[in-house]
């Protein structure tokens, strides 16, 4: 109510002169959307040719307009004006009767290009109180006319065959709607296709203008396109490849004579200025799809041209290229490759903190981590990338009073050494056999793009890793894995990273206060022990496909990763036993097993950008991991948690669930966060809508639901498991707990977060306030909670409304607040 009589003073048209109207909404109706397909992506597409757009207000209630006109006066000239002018205002979009006309014009032309002939639009005017206007664009589309018949020709009798065999293929096809963007798609589809057949100097300005022919039947047109000839020749020319030069240290400035190495491999000649090469030739040669006495191809050379900057070992690659003196049909090239620095050092330095809110007041952590790096871009002269990581962290509690609340919390340490290879290398031959098992007569059991993008554009990836995690008075693990698999860049948008042998050991250890939470948790007992994961053939697969924002601005991001260990083992151990009749459990060393589990997630995000400033972004993420074989349960390292700066905000990481499981460990105020709730199922959407605050600063209001549950029963956490309909579950207390289906045990979230956009990096600090529990509450009272032996659930008869699952905020207070501190965007 205090904000009424300050919005009802933003009246900016008293800065206005008396003839003037500020545009304050605007639409676009097309009166015929009935007849019309996707009437809704046409309406939206016509609104962007909009040449004004309507004022946005600053945090959803304050006009930019009446900001920037309130410090734009000559008396407002201080440092607080200009910003405010500058951060928060906005010029007034004042009504423009030509810009009105220009935009009619725009939408009409827009609607002709799309086969619409007889578009028609026009203005309808809204005249408001206050010196206010709106503006709607009424379209009339009319019919949409349909192609009859496509011809393409050229006076040039080679270049006439390759149209007519193309045609076929064409964008512009008979009985599709005549639609005009798709000629500008056409005319790169073919220019690309004579350049990659020898016509190198082929440009789309050849093309002439298509011929739109509507009166020979009503209703539809034919469209016809031709080639014209050079202005300089009668006919294109066609060339193929001469002399390929190659020099191989390349540095600004002219080519410098005597070169210490020339030699001729293949028929290119490759050139240096020292006797020897820092690249191996071979290495060059793999990646140069130019070759002497071929036709010239657009797409070598660019192929070329990818290939040797993804090497990494060179700043700069230029391919230049002049016609034969000798020879008109021949097109020399030179390949300069300037060296990029082989070696090279970096450092990241990471600051974060935790905080959760209990009975007593804040539990707060404070981590702080450094990561010296070191990578290599040409280890064995092979252009190989060898890649050092190092990690080390620490969390410690600046409030901590006693033994009981540990100054350190948690010592993290990890290096990785990775050696990424040029090439696709398939020392298993794997690859191969699996491209050569046919399907069909013209279908392999591994796609042939798929195959033939692998050898193009894929690395081979080796790697060694050691992880230390340390959680004083809780446990501890050493973890050390070697890897072998390929990283795939099938597109822009697209990657794989597929990893076949792998071998894992875990080790854990445990101090007397876990030791007793152990010994009542039999789900921990078997995912905690000591474990080998050894993959021979196949271990991970994942994927990610980035979307790009269509017309609308929208945008689907997808990523996957499915993993799998211990199957070979697996396999081996039964063939064994079935040989020799035994009944033997393979085990690396006593007291330790063979992990055998699979493990799927999928992350769907999804961005709808309404302007530069403002967004709204989704995610939904879901997973599950299974054992199999001799596995009693998916190791704990591997298996799904909720919570923290990236995902249930409102929750410390591993504190929430699973399922309705309420865990006293999460209850405990001494805890200082040791938590270890973990499930085989994971749930979770997230909503977020940013927008721009002032200057670098950003805002974002938020929303998380979600939850884990366990796949099978577990009675030491009643509760716990995934269900589809309530049902009487017995605990390991002797209690019987009416267990509610898993949409009820959804938790919910939300808060406001502020971020500095520094460009380099993005500071994030979010709060979060639980709104809904994964539990009922009759009294209210949560941190009271302690388990199924006073959960009113245990209670025959008690009508579980939903208001018991809600917070009710009897005392709002600041410490409900979680807060969460990050770096970049969550998701």
């Amino acid at each position: 109510m205090l904000l009424l009589p300050f919005l009802a003073a933003c009246n900016s048209s008293k800065f206005l002169a008396e003839e003037q109207e500020i545009l304050v909404k605007q639409q676009v109706v097309i009166d015929n959307k009935k007849e019309i397909k996707n009437a809704s992506e046409l309406n939206y597409q016509l609104s962007t040719l909009a040449r004004q757009q309507p004022n946005t207000n600053f945090l959803f209630l304050f006009p930019r307009e009446y900001i920037y006109l309130s410090s734009n006066r000559a008396k407002d000239s201080t440092r607080f004006d200009r910003f405010k002018r500058n951060a928060l205002g906005q010029p007034p979009a004042i009504y423009n009767d030509s810009l009105t006309q220009l935009t009619i014009e725009d939408m009409e032309t827009f609607l002709i290009y799309r086969g619409y002939l007889r578009a028609e639009a026009y203005t309808d005017l809204d005249h408001l109180k206050r010196q206010r206007i709106g503006v709607t664009y009424h379209v009339n589309t009319g019919p949409r006319t349909l192609i009859d018949s496509v011809s393409y020709s050229s006076p040039q009798p080679d270049i006439d065959s390759i149209l007519q065999t193309e045609l076929p293929n064409s964008f512009l096809q008979p009985n599709d709607p005549l639609n005009l963007t798709l000629f500008d798609k056409e005319k790169e589809r073919l220019g690309r296709l004579l350049r990659n057949k020898g016509y190198a100097f082929f440009t789309n300005t050849y093309f002439e203008q298509l011929r739109v022919i509507t009166f020979r039947r009503p209703g539809f047109a034919d469209l016809s396109l031709q080639i014209s000839p050079p202005r300089s020749d009668e006919y294109h020319q066609r060339y193929k490849v001469g002399t390929v030069d190659v020099y191989g240290d390349f540095q600004a400035g002219d080519i410098i004579e005597p070169f210490g190495l020339d030699t001729i491999v293949e028929g290119i000649r490759f050139r240096f200025l020292g006797s020897e090469p820092k690249v191996k030739i071979d290495a060059l040669l793999d990646n140069i799809f130019l070759r002497p006495g071929e036709f010239y191809s657009k797409d070598a050379v660019d192929k070329t041209n990818e290939q040797l900057g993804l090497l990494g070992i060179y700043r700069f690659v230029r391919i230049g290229s002049q016609i034969d003196p000798n020879d008109e049909g021949l097109l020399n090239f030179s390949l300069q490759l300037t060296p990029n620095e082989q070696m090279e050092v970096g450092l990241d330095f990471d600051l974060n903190y935790t905080n959760r809110i209990n009975n007593t007041g804040a539990t707060n952590l404070i981590g702080l981590s450094l990561s010296p790096s070191f990578n290599h871009r040409n280890l064995l002269g092979g252009g190989e990338l060898f890649t050092t990581n190092i990690r080390g962290g620490v969390e410690f509690n600046p409030n901590f009073s006693s033994n009981e609340n540990l100054f350190i919390n948690t010592v993290d340490f990890g290096t990785e050494l990775s050696v990424y290879l040029p090439r696709f290398r398939d020392y298993l031959g794997m690859y191969k056999f699996l491209y050569n098992v046919p399907l069909t007569k013209d279908k392999h059991l591994l796609n042939e793009r798929f195959y033939n993008g692998l050898q193009d554009r894929a690395s081979t990836r080796l790697s060694v890793a050691y992880e230390y995690l340390l959680i004083r008075d809780f446990y501890a693990y050493t973890l050390a894995d070697v890897r072998y698999g390929y990283n795939y860049q099938r597109s822009a948008t697209s990657s794989y990273g597929i990893t076949h042998l792998a071998l894992d050991v875990l080790v854990p250890s445990t101090q007397p206060r876990f030791d007793s939470i152990l010994a009542e948790n039999q789900f921990l007992q078997l995912s905690f022990g000591e474990q080998f994961f050894a993959s021979l053939l196949f271990r991970e697969l994942q994927y990610q496909r980035t979307g790009r924002p269509n017309l609308r601005g929208q945008s689907l991001t997808v990523i996957g990763d499915f993993e799998l260990a211990g199957l070979e083992i697996l396999g081996l151990n039964r063939l064994y036993n079935a040989l020799w009749n035994n009944d033997i459990v393979f085990r690396p060393r006593r007291n330790a097993s063979y992990a055998q589990f699979w493990r799927l997630e999928g992350d769907v995000r999804f961005n709808q950008q309404y302007n530069p400033e403002t967004s709204l972004v989704g995610r939904f993420n879901i997973g599950i991991g299974r054992p199999f074989g001799f596995g009693a349960a998916v190791p704990y390292v591997k298996q799904f948690f909720v919570g923290g700066a990236n995902s249930m905000r409102a929750w410390a990481p591993r504190g929430l669930g699973p399922g309705g499981y309420v865990d006293p460990e999460s209850l405990d105020p001494q805890n200082n966060l040791r938590l270890f709730q973990t499930g085989d199922f994971k749930l979770e959407l997230n909503l977020e809508y940013r927008f721009k605050l002032l200057w670098q600063l950003r805002g974002a209001f938020f929303v998380d639901v979600g939850n884990i549950w366990s796949l099978n029963s577990d009675p030491d956490r009643c509760g716990s498991q995934l269900l589809f309909r309530s049902s009487e579950i017995n605990c390991s207390n002797g209690t019987t707990l009416r267990a509610q289906p898993f949409y009820r045990q959804l938790a919910i979230g939300s808060g406001f977060g502020v971020r500095i956009d520094l460009s380099y990096f993005i500071f994030r600090l979010d709060m979060a306030i639980p709104l809904r529990y994964n539990f009922p509450s009759l009294s209210g009272n949560r941190d009271s909670f302690q388990g199924p032996s006073d959960d009113p659930r245990v209670i025959d008869g008690i009508d579980l409304r939903e208001s018991h699952y809600w917070n009710q905020f009897d005392e709002f207070r600041l410490r409900d607040f979680t807060f969460q501190l990050g770096l970049g965007y969550p998701f």
